[in-house]
């Protein structure tokens, strides 16, 4: 007895020197990446969602010339908020993804979200190992969709643990602008921002969500919060923004990136 209790103890031990080492490596990661000391070097990895010809030729054809919307995004931004780097975020784009990450869990709970984040953090950095491209500060796999109008895109999410991000597209020119709106709001959030907008309603919540907080009168707004990801015409009423041109960054998401104290 006294013996399995030890190995017992062992297990549990080693367990969570393991979740403190994944802590306080996430630790390090987000100070490092909101230092803003240097440019935040961001690879993009496009993959088809499904095995269709039209589909897999679309992703094939996008390199960075389809993602520079989101670097003077960010350029524009950083300036507006005071940041000292010319140029805050560097896209590249990398075919080395061997196809779509792990999905979540269908029926999501502590536990198996546990599992698919560490399951989904190995795999990133698998394919991280084997691209040519020099190590990325933050992974973003943009999975793209047929564009039929038949059917919702599953939902989007960035973890701030491990500097990873899964977007899910529509593929297609008429979606550029669109998809860059969620492909900046993930990765902001695996920098720490968080949602700006009512979860039950997705509402932009008043005043962190909206584009311009001291308008007056506050509705209709002009432009969206990134991270509420909607322009609010009124305060019951919003509308998706069709590009970053029509989105800001606000001063509350500021400060959690590391832009604002």
């Amino acid at each position: 007895m006294a013996q399995r209790t030890f190995f017992g103890m062992l297990r549990i031990a080693l367990l969570l020197a393991m979740l403190l080492f994944v802590a306080v490596g996430a630790w390090l990661d987000h100070a490092r990446t909101t230092a803003w000391t240097d440019t935040l070097r961001i690879t993009v990895y496009p993959v088809a969602a499904a095995d269709d010809a039209d589909l897999r030729s679309y992703v094939a054809s996008l390199d960075e010339s389809a993602f520079l919307d989101t670097e003077q995004f960010f350029r524009l931004q950083a300036a507006r908020h005071g940041l000292a780097l010319a140029d805050p975020v560097r896209v590249r784009v990398s075919h080395a993804a061997p196809g779509p990450p792990p999905s979540p869990p269908s029926t999501p709970g502590p536990l198996s979200i546990a599992v698919w984040s560490l399951k989904m953090r190995h795999w990133a950095e698998r394919v991280a190992a084997h691209d040519p491209l020099p190590p990325p500060d933050v992974q973003v796999f943009a999975v793209f969709h047929a564009s039929d109008g038949n059917h919702a895109l599953p939902d989007s999410l960035g973890l701030s643990k491990g500097l990873v991000a899964v977007t899910h597209l529509y593929a297609g020119t008429t979606a550029v602008g669109s998809n860059q709106v969620v492909l900046a709001h993930e990765l902001l959030h695996t920098l720490g921002a968080t949602d700006k907008y009512d979860p039950a309603t997705g509402q932009p919540r008043a005043p962190d969500g909206l584009g311009d907080p001291l308008q007056e009168p506050r509705y209709p707004q002009r432009s969206a919060e990134l991270m509420a990801g909607r322009i609010a015409l009124t305060a019951h009423e919003a509308v998706i923004p069709e590009s970053l041109r029509q989105t800001n960054i606000g001063p509350v998401t500021a400060r959690e990136i590391g832009w604002a104290r």
